[in-house]
């Protein structure tokens, strides 16, 4: 089985790491994991066991002050792979430990992950965004074996909720697989205050991306109407009803 490599990619631990039941579930068609913030949606998951739990480095950073060792920053990857060979992985890389908010290291984790994605092939498309007043950054990437990288960065600042969160969304597909737009369309940051009550429909997510990434210069746009605002149930298939 194949892992896509996530910034360094170094791998903690072979093993996978099966979050608390509490922390992952489906609810209308999504993989949510609370703890991690991160919701997502993938065609054919129909249950948060199909997706695989393991502890990597996440990202590296120069760790604050001339001098300091860089911090190696430990996440958790939540990945799948397809029928058709896509690997497909978000990773939610929490930085309350080690950064204070708005801490300059933190203000530029988004573009060290993106430079150190552009070291792995020829890229194809680059682009920052933002959206619900959070940065984002979209790269499109040919591999050395020819396989398509797709990457979705985010990161999202909340000193409310004491949020300061790098997630990164990545699908490595083939040559002619068809385009990851709907799924990172539907990467979303999960508000835990709002999560599984009768708010869950309206306030659950904190962001969303209204359309998946260019590539080579054309503009791919979601299927279906995800994000915040009024949701039905229709907008989504499969999966299971939020717990109590």
């Amino acid at each position: 089985m194949r892992f896509i490599g996530l910034i360094s990619g170094t791998l903690l631990s072979a093993a996978m790491c099966i979050a608390p039941a509490s922390a992952q579930v489906m609810a209308r068609g999504f993989y949510n994991h609370v703890e991690d913030r991160i919701s997502f949606f993938l065609p054919g998951v129909t249950s948060a066991d199909q997706i695989m739990i393991e502890e990597v480095v996440g990202l590296t950073t120069r760790g604050g002050n001339t001098g300091t060792p860089p911090i190696d920053h430990i996440a958790r990857r939540h990945s799948y792979i397809s029928a058709n060979g896509s690997i497909y992985a978000v990773t939610s890389i929490d930085f309350k430990e080690d950064y204070p908010a708005h801490h300059p290291d933190l203000q530029a984790a988004m573009g060290t992950a993106a430079t150190e994605f552009r070291q792995r092939g020829e890229v194809l498309s680059d682009s920052g965004t933002r959206s619900d007043r959070i940065p984002a950054h979209l790269l499109n990437i040919r591999l050395p074996n020819q396989n398509i990288l797709y990457v979705l960065l985010i990161l999202h600042q909340d000193d409310e909720m004491d949020e300061r969160r790098l997630v990164i969304a990545q699908v490595e597909t083939p040559p002619r697989a068809r385009q990851p737009g709907l799924f990172l369309s539907s990467v979303g940051i999960i508000n835990p205050e709002y999560f599984g009550t009768e708010a869950d429909h309206t306030l659950w997510r904190v962001r969303y991306t209204p359309s998946g990434p260019p590539i080579d210069g054309q503009e791919l746009v979601a299927t279906q109407p995800w994000g915040l605002g009024e949701f039905e149930e229709v907008m989504s298939a499969g999966g299971e009803a939020v717990p109590d």
